[in-house]
């Protein structure tokens, strides 16, 4: 008895790109066909537990490498089950409801847009609009650290909340500009403070390329002041059916 990973779903009739290489030994992906269904799989480490970052990287190829010749419903990682469980235990008894998925997410794609600020140039930026920040800047400069630390400290608050208020807008602006190109958004909260943006987009295949330009677009208008990283086509993972 062996343990098998599995990468994700695919319709029955879907064909795997013949480069894929998997995170088993073997380095073998192959699927497993039930009805309409089938899973993509291959064979798993024993030897060690599975999540090291490289297992994350392989899994993501395989998947993303999918992705861009047909639809496919990605598992979350990692999916290790016996071998006659891909049959027994995954595909037959929800055969349905992973039919459902497949048809909701037919012809698209995933693209993550991230976008984080110059950081240099957003601070200048502040202080020039915002004149509280700038008058306490100006009352500080020159004055000893610790004569002014109450005034440093405040000086820091404001121009924290002067970032969030400018990166909720900002935001807000740019998945309003590339909104319009896909199918569905999903947003994560930004964790850092230059951090601007951070949205998956559900694109649909054929109007890819129209939906890169804009993004183009997009970037060559803001270059100055945002750096903007666009990932993909990509598995649909934030775009997944809870049913």
């Amino acid at each position: 008895m062996s343990a098998t990973y599995v990468y994700g779903l695919v319709r029955a009739d879907a064909e795997l790109p013949d480069d894929l290489v998997g995170l088993g030994p073997s380095g073998t992906v192959t699927t497993v066909v039930h009805e309409k269904v089938a899973a993509i799989v291959g064979d798993v480490p024993l030897d060690r537990p599975l999540g090291t970052r490289d297992d994350l990287v392989a899994h993501e190829a395989v998947v993303d490498s999918v992705a861009a010749r047909t639809t496919v419903l990605p598992m979350r990682f990692p999916a290790v089950i016996e071998e006659e469980g891909v049959l027994e235990e995954l595909l037959a008894p929800h055969h349905d409801r992973f039919v459902r998925a497949l048809d909701q997410l037919e012809g698209t794609v995933q693209y993550t847009l991230k976008g984080r600020y110059d950081q240099d140039v957003l601070l200048r930026e502040v202080v020039e609009e915002d004149s509280g920040v700038r008058e306490l800047q100006e009352r500080i400069r020159g004055v000893p650290e610790d004569a002014a630390y109450y005034d440093r400290v405040k000086l820091g608050e404001l121009i924290v909340k002067a970032l969030e208020e400018r990166r909720e807008v900002d935001a807000k602006d740019i998945v309003d500009r590339i909104g319009p190109f896909a199918e569905a958004v999903s947003t994560t909260t930004p964790t850092q403070p230059e951090d601007v943006v951070n949205a998956a987009f559900l694109v649909r295949r054929d109007g890819a390329e129209e939906f890169e330009a804009a993004v183009e677009e997009l970037g060559a208008d803001t270059h100055e002041w945002l750096k903007l990283r666009l990932l993909g086509p990509l598995a649909p993972y934030d775009f997944v059916p809870e049913e």
